[in-house]
């Protein structure tokens, strides 16, 4: 894998999911306090953009904008139908102000 710098923390606004290409990997970018997620943009089941989605905080996950199941941002599972493949999850590292990503 390799540590990619993808922004600063103050580049992503909290909760508000943000796309990313790194290394060409389109992520989905969330952060919640000073922790970051980083899951694939893609929905493997309509490849809608995951960022274009609301986050939900209770959930602690991202809901797909075109067929309403969310996507857990610490495991990448699907919450119901018509999803039913998981998004790949990324490793995000936050050193200073400076955001990392394991691609």
């Amino acid at each position: 894998m390799t540590q990619v710098a993808i922004g600063s923390l103050s580049d992503f606004p909290e909760g508000t999911p943000t796309r990313v290409e790194a290394d060409g990997t389109a992520l989905c970018i969330v952060r919640v306090g000073d922790t970051v997620h980083a899951i694939c943009d893609d929905c493997p089941h309509a490849e809608a953009s995951l960022s274009e989605g609301d986050f939900l905080a209770d959930d602690m996950a991202i809901e797909c904008p075109l067929h309403g199941s969310a996507f857990n941002l610490t495991t990448g599972d699907p919450d119901c139908p018509p999803a039913t493949e998981a998004v790949e999850v990324f490793t995000v590292t936050v050193d200073g102000d400076s955001v990392l990503v394991d691609i």
